[in-house]
Order: C-alpha cells, then sequence, then structure tokens
C-alpha cells in the first residue's frame, strides 16, 4: 500500500510532464507561432515539430532552431522584415513547404543537414546571396526561387523536381544542379542576370523549359521533352542538345546572338516549330527531323535551311527570310503533299511570322524571286500567346484545308 502511494502520484506526474512536452512540440495541422528567440528556445527539446512553424511580424535580429530534426508541416516567414539570419543547425526535413517572403534585411539562412523539403519557395529576399545547405537539398517537389539576391543555388542538389522556376534573380550568375535527371513539370528560367550559366549535365527527361536572358545553356543529356522547349531574348551563341529525339513545340525567338543550333538526333516535333527574329543565325539545319505536328514558321535573316528527313508537316509552312535564300527543296515537299496546310516561302525585306508579326529587325531589301505562295487558308493578325502557338496555328490551318 504504501508503494502504491508514491509511485502512482509518480506516474501521474510523468504523463502529465509527456503531455505538456507533446504540446510543446505542437500537433498535426497546428501552427507554432513564433516571435522571438525565447519562442524557439521552447522548441530545442523538440526533435520533431508537428504542424507548422511560423514566424511573425515584429522580429528583429535572427532566430535559431536548435535541436528540431524534423517539422511535419511547413516552415514559413512572410513580412519578417527585420529578420536578419534564419539557422537550424540539426533540421533534417520539412515534410512541406519552406516559404520565405518579403524579407528585406535577411543575409543569412543557415540549414546545413537539411536534405528533404516537400517544396522551396523563396521570394523578395533582396540581400540573401547564398544559401548555406552543407549537405545539401535533394528532395523538393517544387522550387521557386523569385527577386533574390543569390548568386548560385549551391546547395541545391535535386534528383528530381516538378516545377523549377528561377525568375528576377539579377545576381544569380550560375545555375549548376549537377544530379537532376528528370523535371517532372515546368521550368523557366528569366530575367535573372545577364550572365547567367544554366547546367544540367544530367538532365535526361522534362517536360516544359523556357530560358530569357541567359548567357549559356547546357543540357548535353537531354534526351525527351513531352512539352515545348523555348529559348526566348537569350544572349547565347550557340545551343545544343545533343541528344534530343522529340519535343512538343520548338521555338527560338529574339535570341540576337544565336549563330547555331545543333539538334542532330531531333525526329520528331508532337506541335509546331518557329524560329523567328534571331539576327545572326545564317544557316537552319535539322538533319534527321522527320515529323511536325503543328506548323513550321521560320523567319529571319537567314541563307540557308536544311530539312533532308522531312516527310510529314500536318500544318502550314511559312519560311521568311531577307537573305538570298532558296525555295526550291520546299517547293517539291508541298508539290509532294508533304505539307498539309498553306504554304509561304519567299526573301523580303519585311519577313512575317504566321501571326502576322515582323520575322526579323533586319530592313536590308532583298529580291522577292525566290517565293512561291500555295492556296490555303490565310491566318490573320491575331495575338497568340508563344507557347504552344505554332501547334495551334497548325491545327487551324489543317482544318481549313
Amino acid at each position: 500500500m504504501s508503494f502504491s502511494k508514491y509511485i502512482v502520484p509518480a506516474l501521474l506526474a510523468s504523463g502529465a510532464a509527456m503531455a505538456a512536452s507533446s504540446d510543446n512540440c505542437g500537433t498535426s495541422g497546428s501552427t507554432t507561432n513564433i516571435t522571438s528567440q525565447s519562442d524557439a528556445d521552447a522548441l530545442s527539446s523538440c526533435t520533431t515539430v508537428k504542424g507548422d512553424i511560423a514566424l511573425i511580424p515584429g522580429i528583429s535580429n535572427g532566430i535559431t532552431f536548435n535541436g528540431i530534426e524534423q517539422i511535419t508541416g511547413s516552415l514559413i516567414a512572410t513580412d519578417v522584415t527585420n529578420l536578419t539570419s534564419l539557422s537550424a543547425p540539426d533540421l533534417t526535413s520539412i515534410a512541406d513547404e519552406f516559404h520565405l517572403e518579403s524579407i528585406i534585411l535577411l543575409t543569412s539562412l543557415s540549414f546545413p543537414e537539411l536534405t528533404s523539403v516537400g517544396s522551396i519557395s523563396f521570394e523578395a529576399l533582396p540581400n540573401l546571396q547564398s544559401l548555406t545547405f552543407t549537405t545539401g537539398v535533394n528532395k523538393s517537389g517544387s522550387v521557386s526561387i523569385t527577386n533574390t539576391g543569390l548568386t548560385s543555388l549551391s546547395g541545391i542538389e535535386l534528383d528530381t523536381v516538378g516545377d523549377f522556376d528561377l525568375t528576377a534573380n539579377t545576381a544569380l550568375t550560375s545555375v549548376n544542379v549537377n544530379n537532376i535527371k528528370n523535371i517532372t513539370g515546368t521550368l523557366i528560367i528569366s530575367a535573372n542576370s545577364n550572365k547567367l550559366d544554366v547546367e544540367f549535365p544530367n538532365l535526361v527527361t522534362a517536360s516544359n523549359m523556357t530560358f530569357r536572358n541567359t548567357s549559356t545553356i547546357s543540357v548535353p543529356s537531354l534526351a525527351n521533352l513531352t512539352g515545348e522547349l523555348g529559348l526566348f531574348g537569350n544572349y547565347i551563341t550557340n545551343f545544343t542538345a545533343p541528344n534530343l529525339t522529340t519535343c512538343a513545340d520548338l521555338d527560338f525567338e529574339d535570341n540576337s546572338k544565336l549563330a547555331s543550333i545543333s539538334l542532330p538526333e531531333l525526329v520528331h516535333v508532337t506541335g509546331g516549330l518557329a524560329i523567328s527574329n534571331n539576327a545572326d543565325l545564317m544557316t537552319i539545319n535539322f538533319p534527321k527531323l522527320s515529323t511536325v505536328a503543328g506548323a513550321i514558321d521560320i523567319t529571319g535573316d537567314y541563307t540557308n535551311v536544311s530539312l533532308p528527313s522531312l516527310t510529314e508537316v500536318k500544318g502550314g509552312f511559312n519560311a521568311e527570310s531577307t537573305g538570298n535564300f532558296s525555295c526550291s527543296a520546299f517547293n517539291k515537299l508541298d508539290d509532294d503533299n508533304v505539307i498539309s496546310g498553306s504554304y509561304t516561302c519567299n526573301t523580303t525585306s519585311h519577313p512575317t511570322n504566321l501571326d502576322g508579326s515582323s520575322g526579323s529587325s533586319s530592313t536590308t531589301s532583298s529580291s522577292s524571286s525566290a517565293s512561291a505562295t500555295s492556296s490555303g487558308a490565310a491566318v490573320g493578325n491575331v495575338a497568340i500567346p508563344s507557347v504552344g502557338f505554332t501547334a495551334l496555328v497548325g491545327a487551324l490551318l489543317s482544318l481549313l484545308m
């Protein structure tokens, strides 16, 4: 009896302590608000925090989360403008979102053990120049990094990712994600530094890829694209994808220094092919391209276009150049009914795309003696987004023919 007199209260006290500890470590679906370092210290005994952790505006200086190894929800900080540093030396995983937004003074982000994140969303962090992800984040469902001061993505070492968006990071000069092999969503790289070098040495498959304002693009292993490959307003001198065999829309537009496109293994374009206003691009050659499900729309200052393996164009065909360019090979394709839609091929001082927009910045006059236009449906001057445009035009032309 005397033993139970002491052991029962002790067990009850222990249970109460465990309940309190569990409450202090959060619950699924809840949010633990952090207003100061003391709030963060209160979680130091928790190896796992359940639910979300949210940093609340009003915090000054830095916040460090010691002891936490896992967060089952998200780690969020929005409009915490005076936060200067954020660190979690033991944290390995964030199950949901790692979201940082509008933190003007943030200069240090240290998560040396972090490897797995549900998604990364960093926006408006103008003074954050580097990521201290020492072990490397190798798992994230998506990545969006917009308007930061980052100069590189060192520490992001993904194997596979969904959407990958890098936009308006004007100090970003290098994107080198060596391990990534598959991008299942949309890749957008736009409005970063004009000196940006993009390297995906092991990327094999992707969905949609859009590049703007980059200096170099390297995708030596890329073999299959289920969506669009679009290069707009870049500063690259050449583009090579030596292993690419198929893609949907293929679009090269306003790349003023682009002098060479090398796609030696490309066989099928399941959308449309559009090449427009690339001032230094004189020769266009797709040696194995056999079928184009949409339209072909090639305008500019080029002097030679070679498509020796072309057997089927389900949409229209438009080739207009200011250069000394012969249409004879394409006249034969039209005569042989390889081209299902309307056909236009000529040299002109004002090349025009299928949507009626200008296809060249050159104003040099040239003869139009090598021109040929078959009867077919005309395409009006309609503003259509470039993504998927040629495929759409091709389909319309086919229906109207």
